[in-house]
């Protein structure tokens, strides 16, 4: 096992250990063989019995059927399952033929105890991965962890039986009080015993619940804290004991159990609170100051590691309160009702509920027109969109360096004056035309009439149709820009100036996938406006196979997650968030799946020149 020595000192954390325990270690790995598309181990399926270190190769980690992660060579996987003992949360498939070296857990428990730096790696890993997928993703930060003690929130009653109780008491004792375990007391100690530790240890082995003794199953010590420590020390200390419940005592005696499930529902209460105080807001200065809280709490959240997908429609949510809110503030500045039903629109990402967190304001305002010729409604709306676009300034929304805002008259108009408007754009598919269709289209009501939007949707539907020669045009503004890759798979990057080292991801793999997936929907007459659900109608109506539309899912979620993280990061260090991204920032992993992506977008390309004959154009 020469060729495992040499890969394991190569590799973190067995880089860590001296030669002769990399030795005994390569000594005892198995070597395991998996072809394209084999499964190697199920979510939710048995607790792993190994650990799993990808020697070439690459293996797809998916929860749901949804990406999570690629897995390439060198970097282990499977052991937030062999830390916790509980089924695997995540599936493990292999991408191409796959050859993975398998670490038995005795021997990887061996290696966690003995030695402090495997173990803190493996610890982090998990806490990252647990805080991602299974705690804090509705939170308003770790410091607001910090601030609440145990003694402060709601704790569970503290249900205590003797050790010399029977298995069946404690499961009659579980039902009477609504409660998932019970306390155990033996010779001065305490201990815990669960519903599932009674399913593991008494019923799978066929043991008698009535003759079982409590002290004989149990977990003791039971791990507790102080009344005074935080929810932030109860999560570090469930994360590192791999539990979910801890007791907490006071001057020695129980007071209460707090579980995992408390410190979710905690943090799930406070973001709630402050969209509800949005809602209830009187003034614009308020709504300022609650804006740049929410601003802080959704940087944590991308921080955190939260899916990139419902975080992008979270943030699109809390702008449409902030914008709906802005609406009652303004119409009481101007002290006077509108006279006719409108609608305000929201464009471009906002429009598709696909927000960063570099944002600025795309929206227009469509209204009904009288049955007569009637000025007020015009200068109405005029005075309104004014006040408006103030009020959503002073809150924080930056403008649009386009002026593609309701202020400005050519994005405010009747139905009517709309309908005439986009028809032409697409009679005539000419640049500036062709602009303003990628701005306008993927429009959809944030306040007011919605019936307004709908039948302007249907009107665009309807000229598409009668005018099929439009679609390569709006086609082809997904090929204007190239990702940002090489022929030797070597990033390209900016040469000088203040982006010098970096690269632009929105415009070489966001955009052309945005840009193709909605040309494509509009073709087949789709009425989502969201990417992702884009391609699963296209999936849907036979446009993308099951296996296309997963691997486009997977390409613009990650590229969508790089540049949400890379945005935090700079707002967290004092500066403008944008679309660059710097590749030596990545780890190895990130690079080689970016690579990967950036290949695949450029084979998306590919399909729209030939679906839509593109090279015409070019």
């Amino acid at each position: 096992m020469l060729d495992a020595e040499r890969f394991l000192s190569e590799v973190e954390p067995f880089s860590f250990l001296d030669k002769e325990e990399i030795r005994r270690i390569a000594h005892n790995l198995q070597v395991a063989y998996y072809k394209k598309g084999e499964v190697i181990f199920e979510q939710n399926s048995k607790p792993l019995e190994y650990l799993y270190l990808l020697r070439s190769g690459s293996v797809r980690l998916e929860k749901g059927g949804q990406l999570v992660e690629y897995i390439h060579e060198g970097e282990s996987f499977g052991y937030p399952s062999l830390m916790t003992s509980e089924p695997p949360s995540l599936s493990a498939l292999a991408v191409e033929d796959s050859v993975v070296f398998l670490l038995h857990k005795k021997l990887f428990n061996k290696l966690l105890s003995e030695h402090e730096d495997i173990r803190e790696y493996f610890t982090k890993k998990l806490t990252k991965r647990l805080q991602a997928f299974h705690g804090l993703k509705v939170g308003q930060g770790v410091e607001k962890l910090l601030e609440v003690s145990l003694e402060d929130i709601s704790l569970r009653s503290p249900l205590t039986l003797s050790g010399d109780s029977k298995v069946e008491d404690a499961l009659r004792f579980m039902v009477e009080k609504d409660s998932t375990f019970v306390l155990v007391e033996s010779g001065g100690a305490l201990g815990i015993i669960t519903e599932r530790d009674i399913l593991k240890r008494v019923l799978a082995k066929g043991l008698d619940i009535r003759d079982v003794k409590l002290k004989d199953v149990a977990t003791f010590p039971v791990v507790g804290l102080p009344a005074d420590s935080s929810l932030y020390d109860a999560m570090l200390l469930m994360t590192k004991h791999s539990i979910r419940k801890l007791v907490v005592f006071k001057e020695g005696k129980p007071i209460g159990v707090v579980e995992d499930r408390d410190i979710i529902a905690y943090e799930s209460k406070n973001a709630v609170l402050l969209v509800k105080e949005v809602e209830k807001a009187k003034d614009v200065e308020e709504l300022r100051y609650l804006y740049n809280l929410l601003k802080e709490h959704v940087v944590e959240l991308v921080l955190q590691g939260v899916d990139p997908e419902k975080l992008s429609a979270y943030i699109s949510e809390l702008n449409d309160r902030f914008m709906k809110r802005a609406v009652y503030i303004t119409i009481s500045r101007l002290g006077e009702e509108p006279l006719v039903p409108f609608s305000i629109m929201v464009l471009g990402s906002e429009g598709r509920k696909e927000q960063s967190l570099k944002t600025d304001q795309d929206n227009a305002l469509i209204y009904q027109e009288l049955p007569i010729i009637d000025h007020e409604p015009r200068e109405y709306f005029e005075r309104f969109s004014q006040e408006y676009i103030k009020v959503l300034l002073r809150i924080g929304f930056p403008p649009c360096p386009g002026n593609v805002m309701l202020s400005n008259p050519f994005w405010r108009r009747s139905t009517a004056e709309w309908e005439r408007e986009v028809r032409k754009w697409i009679q005539k598919p000419e640049p500036e035309n062709l602009l303003n269709t990628a701005i306008f289209f993927d429009f959809r009501n944030v306040f007011g009439d919605s019936t307004l939007t709908q039948r302007l949707w249907s009107h665009i539907k309807m000229e598409v149709e009668k005018n099929r020669g439009f679609i390569p045009f709006l086609a082809v503004d997904a090929i204007r820009f190239s990702p940002p890759i090489g022929f030797f798979r070597e990033f390209v990057v900016e040469k000088g100036g203040e982006h010098k080292g970096e690269m632009d991801i929105k415009k070489g793999g966001i955009f052309p996938i945005t840009q193709g997936v909605r040309a494509m929907a509009l073709e087949m007459g789709i009425d989502e406006r969201n990417t992702l659900e884009r391609i699963e109608r296209l999936r849907e109506k036979g446009v993308f196979s099951d296996e296309y539309a997963r691997d486009l899912k997977d390409a613009y979620r990650f590229l969508t997650s790089l540049r949400l993280h890379f945005q935090a990061k700079k707002i967290k260090e004092g500066k403008e968030p944008d679309n660059y991204i710097n590749p030596n920032h990545l780890s190895k992993s990130q690079k080689n799946m970016l690579k990967d992506v950036f290949r695949f977008v450029k084979e998306f390309q590919e399909l729209l020149r030939e679906r839509y004959n593109l090279r015409y154009f070019e």
